[in-house]
């Protein structure tokens, strides 16, 4: 009686520790998709006044009842009127310090829009170029996948090096804007969602097709929501993370995933 009921709980054990391990090594390598949900806030936000960061087809923005602009439009704040009375204003200041009377000015740019390049306000959209549609890359699909992990370390690794941390209350004194990386004095400056766009732009201008690649929104261990780039290959889907130097399976990740892009469309979904 001892003996069968020391097997029955070895085998017992033995059964769980091979479902462990099979779990470990990556039981579910494509992360599944759940309901369509709307597309976050700031994504949504990007696509009305950046079309072409935003990087979705026409028929896609019409998803998202954004109308494509029929022509280039303002790509900031910064008007002819705006101009003219800054160059009003300075007039009016060389002309009192000919005049001896000496005045303080302190120029405030953290919060003013319009000293921020190429900031695009709401309600104006920054028109895609007129390029012809290139064909899907075949140089990507005929790598192996070292070379396209080489391609994406690289590409991870460089854009984590050169972007600076700094929160969109800092760049642009809004809680939420996306968009790529700010441009300061030669230095790039963003957040999470700056550094996947910034990924995303890099490796679609090296040939890695579209479909391939979606924005994801998770949580980390700390509780912090986190935006990241996924892509597609043939083993899984992979994270190209600001936290982390080397494109890692999204199951390697501690991370509770929210949602996820339909890559190339509007259509977002839970994860």
């Amino acid at each position: 009686m001892f003996k069968t009921r020391n097997i029955v709980i070895g085998v017992i054990s033995a059964a769980a520790m091979m479902i462990g391990a099979s779990a470990q090594a990556g039981s579910m390598p494509f992360q599944p998709r759940g309901q369509g949900v709307g597309a976050p806030a700031g994504f949504a936000d990007l696509c009305r006044r950046d079309t072409e960061t935003c990087g979705l087809p026409t028929s896609q923005l019409a998803l998202m009842g954004i109308a494509a602009p029929a022509a280039l439009t303002p790509t900031s704040s910064i008007g002819a009127t705006a101009q003219q009375r800054f160059e009003a204003a300075m007039a009016s200041v060389e002309q009192e310090a000919d005049d001896q009377r000496f005045i303080t000015i302190e120029t405030v740019e953290a919060f003013t829009f319009a000293s921020v390049e190429g900031f695009v306000p709401a309600g104006e959209l920054r028109a895609a170029p007129a390029v012809e549609t290139a064909p899907a890359s075949t140089q990507w699909a005929a790598r192996t996948e070292r070379d396209q992990l080489k391609l994406l370390n690289v590409v991870n690794q460089s854009v984590n090096r050169e972007v600076k941390k700094a929160s969109d209350m800092d760049l642009y004194g809004m809680p939420e804007y996306w968009s790529l990386p700010r441009v300061i004095d030669g230095k790039m400056y963003g957040d999470c969602e700056d550094y996947a766009l910034e990924k995303r732009r890099q490796l679609v201008a090296a040939g890695v097709p579209e479909s391939a690649l979606s924005l994801a929104v998770a949580v980390t261990a700390r509780g912090e929501s986190h935006a990241v780039l996924m892509i597609s290959l043939k083993t899984g889907d992979w994270v190209l993370d600001n936290l982390t130097p080397w494109a890692t399976p999204w199951e390697d990740l501690n991370y509770r995933w929210v949602q996820r892009q339909v890559p190339g469309t509007a259509l977002w979904t839970t994860a």
